[in-house]
């Protein structure tokens, strides 16, 4: 769990470095607005912060010990245990199941509950050099008001931090004062949002932050923005976190992985579901792994379309120092190329498409080049219901 306090930093980075690997995932060019976002209203808040996209080992914790795993349903008034067979797809949420120790994307809280208009969801950890960092994001409609920019969409953030690693208040990154205004309780428990004022709710540039401490001890944290308060904005955060679920809560995803080599370690795992979180595709998942300073990246999403083509040079524009320009234009392939900086390949099974992207194609020669890592990621086809909690042996 984040052990920061202040929140926004956190997230606004986890959001550029997942947009960025998310980037280099992809099979094809990304749209994810939230990468723009990040960028433009991180430029000012993230000049001292040292981002590690690609630094960091050891991933997949998340946290102190919590409470057994309940899972909501969005069409009843509070959680219900965890199934254990097959789940029927939310059209929204990602599905959860109990906690197996077997799954990289193990969360300590999930939204229970979205309102119309929010159709994409996502859950990641890891990515930003800091690999237990839990970031859940829910997809909203356009932003309105006066003011709105197309580019702009209604966002909520959730986080968790344990109980020892409350939040505080204090001053935000630019340097304005924070208060706490106290907010109606959340299932009981006391809550209140970081406001601008003593009597003012609203944090800088209209976004919004409430917290509660949940039962398990937990901090819990939503954090909007692109929200407006003539929309009914405090209303819509309580009600989401009256279905927020607190707890170990296993994330199915479309795929298992298997024979990772020894000395390799996770760096990030993330699932999108919903054509906004997914960049226009219905989802897709990743996973990262490294060594030393070497890290390959696994993806997954439905297959549409040809194959892209294996060999993506300009990738190292995004993730390490720009290489000498080549000499000619790389052919289209369809086997990864030999010895460049960055290479991709890709393959379409249960139709799904999965990828393998290194940032130092070299380094993976003896675990068996893109190819013997695109078979240690098996695909579980199209059909979530049939996605599981059991990712690794």
């Amino acid at each position: 769990m984040n052990d920061r306090t202040d929140l926004t930093e956190d997230r606004l980075a986890a959001e550029l470095a997942v947009g960025l690997t998310a980037l280099a995932d992809s099979p094809a060019p990304l749209g994810r607005t939230d990468t723009a976002w990040a960028i433009r209203r991180g430029r000012s808040r993230l000049r001292r912060r040292r981002l590690g996209v690609l630094g960091a080992v050891t991933a997949v914790a998340v946290g102190a010990a919590v409470l057994g795993a309940t899972l909501p349903d969005r069409d009843t008034a509070g959680p219900q245990k965890a199934a254990t067979g097959p789940a029927a797809p939310d059209p929204v949420l990602p599905a959860l199941g109990p906690d197996t120790g077997h799954d990289p994307l193990t969360i300590a809280a999930a939204f229970g509950w979205l309102p119309d208009g929010f159709d994409g969801a996502s859950y990641t950890i890891g990515f930003t050099g800091a690999p237990t960092l839990f970031n859940g994001k829910a997809y909203g409609p356009p932003q309105t008001g006066p003011n709105a920019l197309a580019m702009n969409h209604q966002t909520v953030f959730l986080s968790a931090y344990a109980a020892d690693r409350a939040p505080t208040l204090g001053t935000d990154n630019l340097g304005q004062q924070q208060y706490r205004v106290d907010a109606r309780p959340v299932n009981g428990r006391p809550a209140y949002w970081v406001g601008r004022a003593p009597d003012d709710p609203a944090g800088p540039s209209g976004d919004y932050t409430l917290r509660w401490q949940a039962a398990d001890g937990n901090w819990i944290e939503l954090h909007g923005t692109y929200l407006r308060a003539d929309d009914g904005v405090l209303d819509m955060m309580l009600r989401i976190a009256d279905k927020v679920t607190t707890g170990r809560q296993a994330v199915r995803l479309p795929f298992k992985v298997k024979d990772i080599p020894a000395g390799f370690t996770q760096d990030g795992v993330s699932l999108y579901l919903g054509a906004s979180a997914g960049d226009g595709s219905p989802w897709s998942a990743h996973v990262n792994y490294r060594s030393g300073d070497d890290q390959i990246s696994l993806d997954a999403r439905p297959a549409v379309g040809p194959v892209p083509p294996s060999s993506r040079p300009g990738l190292q524009l995004l993730t390490a120092p720009p290489a000498p320009k080549p000499d000619t234009t790389p052919e289209v392939r369809n086997t990864p190329s030999t010895g460049s900086l960055s290479a991709q390949l890709c393959t379409d099974t249960q139709g799904v498409r999965i990828c393998a992207t290194a940032w130092n194609e070299a380094a993976f020669t003896a675990t068996g080049g893109l190819n013997g890592w695109l078979d240690r990621l098996v695909p579980l086809g199209t059909d979530r219901s049939a996605w599981t909690t059991e990712v690794t042996p």
